[in-house]
């Protein structure tokens, strides 16, 4: 459990006040939490129903093109296997206030029920600023971590390395907040309202998220797809009064740019909803409003085209 070292536990809490320390002053997480309790009841509720996300790539090196970000695509794929809905990716520099704006900015949208994800900057290095820049966004301190210097030691003593003073800025975490650890990694994964901190590594991103998947559940989401070999520009009238009837099944055209194209199909249809009869009743429409143009097809498991 975290130590907070001189912080009223009070404090923490989130009272007006405490006897021995006077008015308290709240962090601007949980001032912005607390603005309204009446429309954070509702925005909860609503969120409970289809809680969203936020994701926040940072590092020169992703915007120099000199790795490529594979935490995307799969942070999105899992989220939407488990009914959350990713808004917004965000991508910066390893700039301090640039990374302030872009948590607080994504905190903002993803609303009291949602959760943001960073990923990158929490290494040994002058340019991992992260924990830094969102203990400042957050209003809190920075403090070591005396849980995660144990499991460092650890880690590194098994392979003969020393713990120094710059690996130990990587157990320097925003307190207080819920420190979370991942079986067989040292690395500890920081909660700070809702903000969870990753490192941009995609083995150590990936294996952190998976191991606390369940935190992140929304309703699960219906899919169907339709298949055709009839051309984009030729559905694309129909299919925009059917979108217009059914604003809860999001209905998505894309063209089949493989080499095999003509032998299987030109134009996929894919429906997405998460309420079922909503979604049987838009592919419904769109079988009357497109007629018999639609084939049997079943794309294989390992490409799933």
């Amino acid at each position: 459990m975290l130590k907070a070292s001189r912080v009223c536990r009070r404090l923490l809490a989130g009272a007006a006040a405490c006897p021995a320390h006077g008015a308290a002053v709240l962090p601007p997480w949980r001032r912005y939490v607390a603005t309204s309790a009446s429309a954070a009841q509702s925005a909860a509720a609503a969120a409970s129903e289809s809680p969203k996300a936020a994701l926040v790539i940072i590092g020169d090196e992703v915007l120099a093109g000199s790795i490529t970000d594979t935490n995307t695509p799969w942070l999105a794929k899992l989220l939407h296997s488990r009914g959350v809905d990713l808004i917004r990716v965000t991508y910066i520099p390893d700039s301090r206030e640039t990374i302030k704006e872009a948590v607080l900015d994504s905190r903002r949208r993803v609303g009291p029920g949602g959760v943001v994800f960073t990923s990158g900057g929490i290494g040994p290095t002058h340019d991992d600023v992260t924990y830094e820049a969102i203990a400042e966004a957050m209003g809190v301190t920075l403090q070591l971590h005396e849980p995660t210097v144990a499991r460092m030691r650890e880690s590194y003593a098994a392979r003969g390395m020393e713990l120094n003073e710059a690996r130990l800025r990587m157990a320097t975490l925003p307190t207080p907040a819920e420190v979370l650890f991942t079986e067989g990694l040292w690395v500890p994964l920081v909660n700070v309202g809702g903000v969870y901190i990753l490192p941009g590594i995609p083995r150590l991103f990936q294996s952190m998220v998976a191991a606390h998947q369940e935190r992140f559940t929304g309703v699960a989401f219906s899919e169907q797809q339709l298949y055709t070999h009839t051309g984009e520009s030729f559905l694309a009238k129909e299919l925009t009064a059917v979108a217009a009837k059914h604003p809860k099944v999001a209905i998505g055209s894309y063209p089949n740019t493989a080499a095999d194209a003509d032998n299987t199909y030109k134009v996929k249809l894919a429906f997405t909803a998460r309420d079922v009869d909503a979604l049987a009743a838009a592919v419904a429409d769109v079988r009357a409003a497109l007629g018999d143009i639609f084939i049997d097809y079943t794309p294989p498991a390992a490409t799933g085209k």
